[in-house]
Order: structure tokens, then C-alpha cells, then sequence
């Protein structure tokens, strides 16, 4: 309801903005046009006062039935006997028992965190039931806290356990007279206090003062599915973070769902397998497949058809999994659940790269303004905050630790997407292979149809419709619009378009020189086979584009002529140009473009660097972080120096052919770099000092497959941290072990490789 009333007035806005810029020439047309304007945004404003009343009475509501509901169920747990999910958690187990038993005499606080169903719950249960904890602690309370936690009835839990609580008791004491109890009851005894399912920093200091520390050895184990309430809560020590099954383990588990005590017939071992396998070792899942599997015949046919609808079957309406997931996305604050369901219009069988996520979010509006900082860093945190509240898993990190890929469980985006079309968030052309009924399509605002290249078509009948994602033919694009879709004549009539990947055509850099709200262009040669680079003039009037912040460019070079101005008309954003070519390189270009960040530079020779010296030109560049420069293959012996001030990061370097040589008699060198990136080389040879490398700290080797070692001086450079292979010959890992030896006995044990 909130939603569409969001969506009219943003509509009603774009709609007059678009008319205003394209259609309307006169000043009778404008005027006229405007008091339709305030009339519908009055019209939008009583709607949503309306809309205000119903939404506080339905709240009220809420919270009365929430009352009721939590009195009934304060667990978020599967009703599922605990027998059932104790394969692999040995070694967890003796971790834990260690913690609660060996380690100190102060009082600990032990968190256990992972995803919902990964058997947080389970494993603190088995050690809870462990005859030598049994033994070890005088007192021991298990407590279900929930996301709608309550102190009063955590305060009684607890009294429960450990002493007599009268009725009376119960019914007049307030919540102060009840931690104080709960003090005195624990005070002078050694205590074990299990607190299951914290969902808030909140909710452990309400109770964290009513634990008496009596140097006595107590300890209270805390799950959580929320990092930064683990981090809270820990006593300093490392959190205990819970892992996946392995295959073997999953399968293990299986079998003892299905089969019990018996064998299981050989021939279901290959389908049985595969099925556990799509689980991606969530007990959870291994658990809920195994209970249908159970009840099934023991025959190949009958699991082949479990096997081809996994997801559907696990998150069915029927399924306790899928509260239980729920429950995580139910807790996200509000501008984290459209980030989270976002995530959902990503194919599922692959990493989703971390820059594109980030772009697609910010080009959508999700990610909300904060002084001081880019939205880029924002997103990033956004980010990492699903990561901390494990419904975001890390692919792969950068060299620099920040997270390059992301994923999701195949069960966590199965809720994902169902949320999503619940709340009419995204509408899947096709699911499970099969096509849907597109139903209500004025409300369609992201539509992804990863099957057919059919957005001409679609957009006659949905023209509300803001983001259309599909695939053509290999790859995955986006279009940002207002009722019209993309084609080669309408492209320039796009002027709400903020997000754009294509192919690249004649003729398409120069038509979006004109769309004031694009944010992000990404295009690419149609062919990634093409043999040779082909150049885009792009007019330097993209320099004064408002909003621009990210150009992308694969397999072309970009051109840009010098500015007719040394004075830009607005402020510039761009953060990221890829693909520039060397003669674009100059003063006046740089001056236009003062806070970018990433930089591609291709095709550089010995004219460039020696006769135009385009790479001395980067000095201009303040606020650059990451260079990218390809060079041609008969240049990079050349390579002495970046006359670069403030240069701290990264050249990343294609460096295509034979020899890079530094000599003791070249006066300059990379003075300032800290973090050097080689990739996609033949080099066979690499001579340089730490004279060269003075303040080197990560260095950086990937498909290096002719490049025999790393020059043994580097031992010399003190600041250096990392080295990190990739793909490379065996004999440059042992000179980087030479080098690790070096330092060592130089007394430096910091070098990791």
C-alpha cells in the first residue's frame, strides 16, 4: 500500500520531468502542465495521510497479536529432534567444552554465530546435555530469547532453573526486583547460562548485569546469527563461528535421516549424493530433504524428482525452514531489505562481482545519503552488514581484504526471491523453467527474464516498469527506464536512465552524452573474440554530465577530445574510466575529472610515455586509487618511474612480453607504492632492488606463467607485508619462500605468502 502510493509520486514526478525536457516547447504547454503537476501531487499527498491512519491501526494490531504470538513461541527453532543434526560438530564440540571448562576462572561469555539452520541451536544443546558439563557446573539455565525478546520473561526463565519461583512472585515483581534476584541466585555458584537465539545488542545488556562474576569459572554460551551482537557480547576471545557440512558430512547425515540404523541401497548413493550436494551443506536443508526423503520410496525415480525441485520443495509455505530463514530478513532494518532482495535478480549459479551489486544499488536509490562519505563506501558497508548478519556469504576477497564477490545460499535466496514477489519487489518472467503469468502489471517496477530477449515486447504492456534485466546472448544486462525500453533510434529519449550495459554499436557512446541522470554506462565490443581494440570518440561534454559516476568499457578504447573550457559547467563525480587511451591522458582531461578513482589506460607505447609522458599527467589525479595500464609488448622494458606525489596504490600491470629491468643506475623508482598488482604476462624476466620499492607492502603476482622468480632483493624492503601467487611457475613460489627465509632471519616475521 506504502509502496504503490511511493511508486504514483514517483511516477507522477519522472512523468512531468520527462514531458518538461522532451515534449513541452511552449510556456501555455508548461503552465499547463504544471497545475496537473500540483493537482496530482495533492491528490498523492491526501492518499497517503489515508494511508498513514490505516498503517498506525495495523500497527497497534501488530504488536497485540505479536504479544499473544510470543507468549506461545518464544524459539525460532525447527521442531525437529536434535539427533538429527549432530554430524559433524565433534570437533566443534570439544572447542566449546574447552572454552566452558580449561580457559579462565573470569566469568566468560561464549557466542556461537552462523546463518539460521547452519545448528547453532544444536550444537549448544549437545554441550548443554553433556554429562561433564552436567558435572562441571553447579547451576545451568537454558534460555530461548527470540527476536521479540523479553527481559521479564528471560529474568523468570532463569529463577526457574535455579531456585523456587512462586506465582506470586511472578505476578508483582517488577522487572528490577526480577535481575536482582537473578543476581543473588547466582552469586557465590558456578553458573552455566545458555542465552539461544540473541537477536539484539540491546536485549544482552538488558540482561549481561544480572551474571555475578565470581572468579569462579561461569560461563554463558550466546547463539546469534548476528556478528555484531556475537562481537558484543564476546569476552575478547575468538567468536566461534560455525561452518558448512562437508559433502562427505552431508551425505552422512542423510543417510542417517532416510536409512537410520540400516544401509542404504548403492544405487541411490549417485542421485543421493547430488541431492546433499545442491544443500551446499546446510544441516538445515540436509534435514528437511532427508524427513521428505523418509517418507518416499526407496526408488531411483522417486528421488530423480527430489533432485529437480530442491529449492521448491525446501521452501515450500509448508516448510519449517523457511520461518525460520525468514526470521533473518524479518529482522533487517529497513534500508537493508530492498539491498538484500535485490540480490535476488542475480543468476544463482554464479558470484555476483561486488562493484556491480554496489552500482546497481545506488543506481536504484537504495542506498541512503550519509555526510562525508561516497555512496559507493555506504553500499560497501551496507554490504558487509548482510555479510555480519549471515544472509550474505563472501565469494572471494580483494588483495586489500574488502570483498570482490558475494553469493548467496541457494536456500537464503529461495526466501530471498519469495519475499521479493511477495512484496511485488521484482517479478520473474520465468521460474523454475517455467514461464509466469504476469498478472497486475501496472505494479511491475523490476522484471528479469533471463530466457528470452523479449524487452521491446514486454514494455507495451508493462509501462510502469522501471529495471529489465535479461540476457543477451551471454551476458547479463540492465536498463534503468521510464516506459521506454531500449533501442537504437530511442535511446537519446531516455533521460531517467541512471544504469545502462550494452554491446557497444556506432553511434551509441555519443547518445548518451545527453542523459542527465545516467550514473553507470558499461559496454563492450558485441564480440569478446574480436582480435583488435576498436576507439569510441566520447565528446567531452560527458565531463559536465551531473550524475555520471562510472564509465566501463571492454574490448574498445576511448577517446577524449580536448574540453572547449577549462571550466566545467557543474561539479564532476566520475569515480571510474576504463579503456581511456593514451593521448586523452593530458591536463585538461584530468583537471575536468578530479575524484576519480580507477583508471584503465590502454595501448601505451614509448610515444606515450616518452613523448607525450601521458603516465607524468596522473599527478593531476589526487584522489586515484587504482590504475590499470596495458601496455604494448615492446614498452614495458622502458618502464623506470610514475612521477606521481601521492601515488599509494596500485598500478595494475599487463605487462605482455619478456624483460622488466630497474638498474642501480636509474635514479627514480616507485617510491611511494605500497601495493603492486603483475597479471596476464609473459614475462620471463623481472630485475629490480628494493632501491626501486622502497615502501612495497603487497605484491601481487597473477598468471605469471613464464616469470622464473621475484628479485631476492625485495628481502631488503622492511614495509613489505604480503605476497600472493596466483596461477605461476613453482619456482617463483620458492623464491618467494627465499625471500619469507630472508626476512625471518632479518627479524622480520610478518611477511606472509
Amino acid at each position: 500500500m506504502i509502496q504503490e502510493a511511493a511508486h504514483g509520486v514517483e511516477d507522477t514526478i519522472d512523468s512531468h520531468v520527462y514531458d518538461s525536457l522532451v515534449f513541452l516547447q511552449s510556456r501555455r504547454e508548461r503552465r499547463q502542465a504544471n497545475t496537473i503537476f500540483h493537482q496530482n501531487l495533492e491528490y498523492a499527498i491526501e492518499e497517503i495521510g489515508l494511508i498513514q491512519k490505516e498503517v498506525t491501526k495495523k500497527i497497534k494490531i501488530s504488536r497485540f497479536n505479536s504479544k499473544i504470538s510470543h507468549s506461545r513461541d518464544t524459539s525460532s527453532q525447527i521442531p525437529l529432534d536434535q539427533k538429527d543434526m549432530i554430524v559433524g560438530l565433534d570437533e566443534d564440540v570439544l572447542k566449546i567444552k574447552d572454552r566452558l571448562i580449561v580457559q579462565s576462572s573470569r566469568l566468560e561469555v561464549v557466542p556461537i554465530v552462523g546463518m539460521g539452520g547452519i545448528g547453532k541451536t544444536t550444537l549448544a544443546r549437545r554441550v548443554y546435555d553433556d554429562s561433564l558439563i552436567t558435572y562441571h557446573f553447579y547451576v545451568r539455565a537454558w534460555i530461548n530469547v527470540s527476536q521479540e525478546f523479553d527481559t521479564r520473561n528471560i529474568f523468570l526463565g532463569i529463577l526457574r532453573s535455579v531456585s523456587v519461583v512462586r506465582d506470586e512472585a511472578e505476578r508483582n515483581s517488577t522487572n528490577e526486583q526480577l535481575a536482582e534476584r537473578v543476581y543473588r541466585s547466582l552469586k557465590g555458584r558456578k553458573y552455566l547460562i545458555v542465552l539461544d537465539d540473541m537477536w539484539s545488542i540491546e536485549a544482552w545488556k538488558h540482561v549481561r548485569r544480572s551474571f555475578p562474576d565470581d572468579h569462579n569459572g561461569s560461563r554463558i554460551v550466546l547463539t546469534t546469527r548476528l556478528l555484531d551482537v556475537a562481537s558484543s557480547a564476546s569476552s575478547g576471545n575468538s567468536l566461534h563461528q560455525m561452518s558448512f557440512l562437508s559433502t562427505e558430512e552431508s551425505w552422512t547425515l542423510l543417510c542417517d535421516k532416510v536409512f537410520g540404523d540400516c544401509s542404504y541401497p548403492l544405487e541411490l548413493e549417485k542421485i543421493g549424493r547430488y541431492i546433499v550436494h545442491q544443500c551446499q551443506g546446510l544441516p538445515l536443508a540436509v534435514v528437511v530433504i532427508g524427513g521428505l526423503l523418509s517418507k518416499m520410496s526407496k526408488e531411483i525415480r522417486s528421488w530423480e524428482n527430489v533432485a529437480e525441485k530442491v529449492g521448491s520443495l525446501m521452501t515450500s509455505d509448508t516448510m519449517d525452514c523457511l520461518r525460520i530463514l525468514s526470521l533473518s530478513y524479518n529482522h533487517l532494518p529497513p534500508y537493508l531489505k530492498p539491498c538484500f532482495l535485490y540480490i535476488g535478480v542475480f543468476a544463482e549459479t554464479r558470484e555476483i562481482p561486488v562493484w556491480k551489486l554496489i552500482k546497481l544499488w545506488i543506481a536504484e536509490g537504495f542506498i541512503k545519503k550519509v555526510k562525508d562519505k561516497n555512496p559507493e563506501d555506504v553500499a560497501e558497508e551496507s554490504l558487509r552488514e548482510l555479510v555480519d548478519r549471515s544472509l550474505v556469504l563472501v565469494g572471494k576477497n580483494t588483495s586489500l581484504g574488502k570483498i570482490k564477490s558475494c553469493k548467496m545460499h541457494d536456500l537464503v535466496r529461495d526466501m530471498c526471491l519469495r519475499e521479493a514477489q511477495t512484496e511485488n519487489f521484482i517479478h520473474f518472467k520465468t521460474r523454475y523453467g517455467h514461464d509466469v503469468l504476469l498478472e497486475n502489471t501496472d505494479c511491475l517496477r523490476r522484471v528479469v527474464d533471463f530466457n528470452n530477449y523479449t524487452h521491446s515486447e514486454l514494455s507495451e504492456f508493462m509501462p510502469l516498469t522501471r529495471s529489465f534485466f535479461f540476457k543477451y546472448p551471454y551476458k547479463f544486462y540492465v536498463y534503468f527506464t521510464t516506459s521506454i525500453f531500449y533501442s537504437s533510434e530511442s535511446i537519446s529519449e531516455l533521460v531517467h536512465l541512471r544504469y545502462f550495459a550494452c554491446p557497444s554499436y556506432d553511434g551509441l557512446v555519443q547518445s548518451l552524452c545527453n542523459l542527465w541522470n545516467i550514473q553507470t554506462i558499461i559496454i563492450h565490443n558485441k564480440s569478446p573474440r574480436d582480435m583488435f581494440i576498436t576507439t569510441h570518440s566520447l565528446a567531452w561534454e560527458v565531463l559536465n554530465m551531473p550524475q555520471l559516476r562510472h564509465i566501463h568499457s571492454k574490448n574498445f578504447s576511448i577517446f577524449i577530445p580536448l574540453p572547449t573550457s577549462l571550466f566545467a559547467d557543474s561539479e564532476n563525480y566520475l569515480q571510474t574510466l576504463t579503456g581511456l587511451m593514451p593521448s586523452s591522458c593530458n591536463i585538461e582531461v584530468f583537471q575536468r575529472i578530479p575524484n576519480l578513482k580507477k583508471l584503465g589506460i590502454l595501448n601505451v607505447d614509448s610515444v606515450a610515455t616518452e613523448k607525450c609522458r601521458c603516465l607524468d599527467k596522473l599527478v593531476h589525479l589526487t584522489q586515484l586509487e587504482k590504475l590499470k595500464v596495458d601496455f604494448k609488448k615492446d614498452h614495458v622494458h622502458r618502464l623506470r618511474s610514475w612521477r606521481m606525489a601521492d601515488w599509494v596504490y596500485t598500478p595494475r600491470l599487463h605487462i605482455p612480453h619478456y624483460i622488466w629491468k630497474l638498474s642501480d643506475e636509474d635514479e627514480e623508482g616507485f617510491f611511494r607504492l605500497k601495493f603492486l598488482l603483475l597479471e596476464t604476462m609473459y614475462l620471463k624476466q623481472w630485475e629490480a632492488t628494493s632501491y626501486h620499492f622502497p615502501s612495497l607492502e603487497h605484491l601481487v603476482l597473477t598468471d605469471c606463467y613464464s616469470l622464473e622468480q621475484i628479485p631476492f632483493d625485495f628481502a631488503d624492503i622492511q614495509t613489505l607485508q604480503l605476497i600472493q601467487l596466483h596461477k605461476c611457475m613453482h619456482s617463483l613460489l620458492v623464491s618467494a619462500e627465499q625471500i619469507q627465509e630472508e626476512q625471518q632471519s632479518l627479524g622480520n616475521d610478518d611477511l606472509v605468502i
